[in-house]
């Protein structure tokens, strides 16, 4: 019997899973209904018994999950091959094209037929979708009777391809199976041979030695990426299919550090492969290396001297971003580094047109939509020194660091539990991952985030280890954690800690205790019942985790906070008339009044985000009670310095209580007065009844 794409995803989220998970947990991951998920745990079940595996256990109270046994067999490679497996439609079409680019002679409907084990039709409508992407990327099909299909256009273009197949497979969680198929087609073999995988490990410990060269450290998913472009090369040179690079390219490659890097490992596969590499391929060895995403990166001052352009860019981006969030960062220059060291690779991707899979693009567009957007706001910076414009998963990437920074929360706890975070997604990631954990979990200090390969060779001892990839647990206990933490993610991973590390002991006293008290002062005619229910009570140590609430610009852009003059003496006095009504109202001490006034006189009129239109602010701890926000309208403009775009009409002063819990309402306003129509009405509209009217209808309208 087979498994379809859906069940097998459901089977491996069961195996990876560390503690049983609930149907509503299933039904989230799966994103299906409760009777899809109970009809493939039947598919499963019938599988695993024609396997003599245990099924699906369910456990009232707690949930689904595998017996330990049948996580170990699944999980040895040789039970892994005989699982049968049905490709989706976009695996057929990676497997095809793959096909295409690879195996010429093998590109006949029944090769495909057999290989993708669907029906002449499906790969028939398979082979149309998949011309048409290939014509976009500039690659064109053609097919003759009697000859088969053929495929024109560059070499330099037909590699760039098979490397956004290579990264599309490597960034889907569950795409084990595709992999191990598109490696068999770049290996050039039906089944993998031991000489084979020796071959594989050289090219890796080849690519190693590689990073220490040029100071880098890959990140685990772009070293199996960067390893298919190496065989994929050698495959290429000994079939006579060479790329070709412009002089002008050449030029500015030979002048980067990673350019040394391909030199030297261009020599080391000519010594172990027996192949000659032509200069035309060490070049565009040295695209690839600087295009891929990094762990971690200790960069010369040659690498750094390349790209000085860069690092004012993020300087303005940082600038821009904290100016347009009404927040001020801490610890400006690390991020700052964390940015520099995603977007070198990132401006090089960019510049040689290598695509960026991001599966968690959509996922960060919906959860952090406040924090994309600003991110978007900032990007104007990079599109205008790489050039080009700046794809969605690239931003998403940067926005993951700015919501990194944003969520990060200064707190003098005592240090209860160490730990270290297993990601291969490189810095972003990992920071997002770990501002999240230390957030949510009350004397967690993350000492380190590791690649996989560091994990390895990690000998420092941790309480307990993070990782958002299946490793297996050794001595230390290991809880998995998706990147993006739903609710339900949170609840699951502190369910696990207070496992880990509740005193049950101390619980049972407390429980002996109140039973005490309950003695003395009642009469227990059911002991064994309450006994249950308070047992069940301590066990319920894990309060439901709740997003902090984001209030609507409506909630504090309230009529009582409006104020409306003809002019004011200075800039001093209209932050000072602005902010009155939160004065009175407590919501703020004359300590943030000064604060703001200070600010400006430090930083300057950055305050004024637009023509029009300024944002006063301060940090929180300068005197804010409570979110708040008040505005005052004046007939003739304030200036704030003497240049002409620093005059303001509309003060919206912003009393934030932390970085984040204002940004709904912020992206709101923001939305409002990006309409030049609507700051003019604002201006000139006579009574506050007018201006919570056009607010209340403009914010109707964004949701």
């Amino acid at each position: 019997m087979t498994l379809d794409n859906r069940s097998m995803h459901l089977l491996s989220i069961l195996q990876q899973s560390p503690t049983a998970l609930s149907m509503k947990q299933l039904v989230e991951q799966m994103n299906v209904s409760q009777r899809s998920i109970y009809y493939d745990m039947e598919r499963i079940n019938d599988w695993l018994e024609g396997k003599s595996l245990q099924p699906i256990q369910n456990k009232r109270g707690k949930g689904f999950y595998l017996e330990s046994e049948t996580k170990e067999t699944l999980n040895q490679p040789a039970t892994q091959k005989r699982w049968t497996y049905h490709f989706s439609s976009e695996e057929r079409r990676l497997l095809i094209s793959t096909v295409l680019l690879l195996q010429p002679e093998n590109t006949s409907m029944n090769h495909w037929m057999e290989l993708t084990g669907v029906s002449r039709g499906t790969v028939a409508k398979d082979v149309k979708a998949i011309k048409q992407d290939l014509n976009e990327a500039g690659l064109y099909l053609h097919y003759k009777k009697n000859v088969g299909y053929r495929l024109d256009g560059s070499e330099e273009t037909k590699r760039r391809y098979l490397s956004d197949i290579f990264t599309t497979v490597l960034a889907q969680s569950e795409s084990e199976n595709i992999r191990n198929e598109i490696q068999k087609i770049v290996w050039n073999q039906q089944q993998e041979s031991q000489a084979d995988e020796m071959n594989r490990e050289t090219v890796k410990r080849l690519l190693y030695q590689t990073e220490e060269d040029i100071g880098m450290t890959f990140t685990d998913a772009m070293m199996e990426v960067l390893s298919l472009q190496v065989v994929i090369l050698l495959r290429r040179i000994k079939e006579n299919q060479l790329v070709s690079v412009n002089q002008e390219e050449k030029a500015v490659l030979h002048e980067t550090a990673a350019y040394q890097g391909a030199v030297h490992l261009s020599q080391r596969l000519q010594e172990h492969f027996d192949v000659q590499i032509p200069e035309e391929e060490t070049y565009f060895l040295t695209m690839a290396l600087l295009g891929s995403k990094v762990h971690h990166d200790e960069f010369p001052e040659r690498m750094e001297e390349e790209l000085k352009g860069l690092r004012q860019v993020i300087q303005r981006m940082i600038r821009d971003f904290q100016t347009y969030a009404c927040v001020v960062f801490d610890q400006t220059k690390e991020l700052e580094n964390n940015l520099m060291a995603h977007l070198k690779p990132t401006y090089y991707r960019l510049k040689y047109g290598v695509n960026l899979s991001n599966e968690w693009s959509n996922q960060i567009q919906e959860k952090y939509s406040e924090i994309y957007r600003l991110t978007e706001r900032t990007i104007y910076h990079l599109e205008y020194y790489v050039g080009k414009k700046i794809p969605e998963e690239e931003i998403a990437y940067i926005a993951i660091h700015f919501g990194g920074w944003l969520t990060r929360e200064k707190k003098q706890v005592e240090t209860q539990y160490k730990a270290v975070i297993v990601c291969e997604n490189g810095i972003g990631t990992s920071n997002m991952v770990k501002t999240q954990l230390e957030n949510m979990i009350i004397g967690l200090e993350i000492t380190d985030t590791l690649s996989i390969r560091e994990f390895h060779q990690f000998t420092e001892p941790v309480d307990v280890i993070f990782s958002t990839n299946y490793i297996k647990p050794k001595d230390t206990p290991v809880i998995h954690v998706p990147v993006i933490m739903k609710n339900q993610d949170k609840e699951h991973v502190l369910e696990q800690m207070n496992e880990l590390f509740t005193n049950t002991t101390s619980e049972l006293t407390k429980q002996e205790q109140l039973m005490s008290i309950i003695d003395q002062h009642a009469t227990v005619h059911n002991r064994a019942g309450l006994k249950e229910e308070l047992s069940q009570f301590f066990e319920q140590k894990t309060s439901s985790v709740k997003e902090p609430d984001q209030p609507m610009l409506t909630e504090l852009l309230v009529k009582e906070n409006l104020l409306a003059k003809d002019r004011v003496s200075n800039w001093e006095e209209a932050i000072r008339i602005a902010a009155a009504p939160l004065l009175e109202q407590q919501s703020i001490e004359k300590s943030y009044v000064e604060a703001m006034i200070d600010t400006v006189h430090e930083l300057g009129p950055y305050i004024v985000i637009a023509p029009r239109i300024a944002i006063p602010h301060a940090r929180p701890e300068a005197g804010v009670n409570r979110l708040s926000m008040s505005l005052l309208r004046l007939k003739e403009p304030v200036w704030f310095s003497e240049k002409e775009k620093h005059k303001a009409q509309l003060v919206f002063v912003l009393a934030a209580i932390d970085n984040q819990t204002h940004l709904k309402a912020l992206s709101q306003l923001t939305e409002i007065l990006s309409n030049e129509e609507n700051i003019t009405k604002l201006i000139e509209m006579e009574t506050n009844e007018e201006v919570m009217e056009l607010i209340q209808s403009q914010t109707v309208h964004q949701n």
